[in-house]
């Protein structure tokens, strides 16, 4: 096939057009707008990178040289050849095949597959299925995506948002009715702990069916999705066990009056619940922020380490309840309640960090942030402050009688309704696919960031 180079055409003659390569299909709509089709299905390409393949495609087996290529993209004139040079990877990334643009370096880049020209299957206005814009800011069409006007009429959020605020209001109900704040934490203990429950419930029947024939992009995001909300049932399940644990903890201690072993076994087991919870709060900020599905043969694999993570937890408890055997067995009563302490402390401490890590995830862009201040995260940065009051929930802390009364109960309530402001948070990105998009676009932009600094060093040396 020739490839000399050329001055390319006003591609908007083209309009109107279908583009068939391989298994690939670029169509262009009487108004110029693009999508490209794998196999019948939509491909997420920005404006700029289909705006490239449609210049190559268009002037196949000849070479266009880059300046002319980001003349297409953007008139910008602070705009650098690294526009196309990042485009044309992600091309070939998506295409699987790094030889059907080829490159030379004072030439540009020349399209070398064999095109057949026909009728596009459809047309649509700007933004069609599977064409973001060219900054990216728009989502990829994915079968199932809720648009913001369903989000509206979705009274998932009005109700999450009462039942919280009935839960918030319901220890002065009961300390009324009852005369007394005394069996309130216990009472409040369980009625969190069913809320979680339903919470679990409730996550399990907005799955989706998973999504068929997907590109490759799409399918290796979908695995991260996955990972996710995995993580994050887990991390619901931890913490709906730990408010049980807590409320026959508290029974025990009421009951008895003072530290019996079956009330040190508890606090061992409330303890490794924590620490569960922070290790859910960590694997949910990995799978958005490390790629955790990697190719093996080709095929994807969980890379997620929570199988490690637990182990780990396990000998940390078993270590704790080793040591509190110990001493209670020697009569040193107070070390053994020393150990619990500092394990509680050590356990709160590393939830906050845990819960800061997500929350850094959280406040993304491609999350969906908007307006002057992210204000969920702005909230749930509390929860960071309130972690390691843990001891004080656990009953641990050896001067607990000397912080003001009830203290306990309202470190509790605060915490259920950060943890309720979280849930209905990440429920929604959920629901509203935000998070396959995030998986889909980040990993796209870390590679280009790797790839950009690669070349910085190489340059700068």
């Amino acid at each position: 096939m020739a490839t000399s180079e050329t001055h390319i055409a006003d591609p908007t003659t083209a309009a109107g057009s279908a583009y068939q390569f391989g298994r690939f299909s670029l169509q262009v709509a009487d108004d110029g707008s693009m999508t490209l089709l794998s196999d019948g299905h939509a491909v997420g390409l920005t404006t700029g990178e289909l705006t490239i393949l449609r210049v190559l495609i268009e002037n196949r087996g000849e070479f266009v040289k880059t300046k002319v290529l980001l003349d297409r993209v953007t008139q910008s004139p602070r705009a650098s050849e690294n526009v196309v040079h990042g485009a044309v990877r992600e091309l070939r990334r998506t295409l699987h095949d790094a030889e059907l643009i080829k490159t030379e370096r004072t030439r540009g880049y020349c399209f070398t597959g064999e095109v057949t020209v026909g009728v596009p299957e459809f047309n649509t206005g700007a933004n069609a299925i599977g064409e973001r814009t060219h900054s990216g800011a728009t989502e990829p069409a994915i079968a199932g995506q809720t648009t913001m006007r369903d989000r509206r009429r979705d009274t998932f959020l009005v109700v999450a948002l009462l039942v919280s605020a009935a839960v918030l209001l319901l220890p002065f109900g009961l300390a009324f009715a009852a005369g007394s704040w005394r069996n309130v934490a216990t009472q409040l203990a369980f009625i969190e702990a069913l809320m979680i429950l339903v919470a679990i419930g409730y996550d399990f029947f907005l799955t989706s069916p998973p999504l068929k024939d997907l590109d490759y992009d799409t399918g290796r995001a979908l695995v991260a999705v996955q990972q996710l909300r995995r993580s994050w049932r887990l991390l619901l399940t931890s913490w709906c066990l730990l408010y049980v644990a807590l409320l026959v903890s508290q029974g025990l201690a009421l009951s008895a009056g003072h530290a019996t072993s079956q009330w040190q076994a508890l606090q061992v087991i409330t303890t490794f619940l924590n620490n569960a919870s922070a290790l859910m709060l960590v694997l949910c900020y990995l799978v958005l922020n490390r790629p955790t599905v990697v190719r093996v043969a080709g095929r994807d694999i969980d890379n997620l380490p929570l199988g490690r993570g637990l182990i780990l937890l396990g000998l940390f408890g078993l270590l704790e309840a080793a040591l509190v055997i110990y001493f209670e067995k020697f009569g040193h009563a107070d070390y053994a309640a020393a150990v619990l302490f500092g394990a509680d402390l050590l356990s709160g401490i590393a939830g906050g960090i845990a819960m800061a890590l997500f929350i850094s995830r959280l406040d993304s862009r491609l999350l969906g942030a908007s307006g002057l201040l992210p204000i969920i995260p702005m909230i749930l940065y509390f929860y960071v402050v309130i972690q390691p009051f843990y001891p004080l929930l656990n009953w641990t802390y050896p001067l607990g009688q000397q912080v003001p009364e009830h203290f306990d109960l309202w470190v509790m309530q605060l915490a259920f309704v950060l943890k309720s402001v979280m849930y209905i948070y990440v429920t929604e990105l959920f629901k509203s696919k935000r998070f396959l998009f995030y998986m889909i676009s980040a990993k796209r932009a870390y590679e280009d960031v790797d790839h950009e600094w690669s070349a910085f060093k190489q340059k700068a040396h």
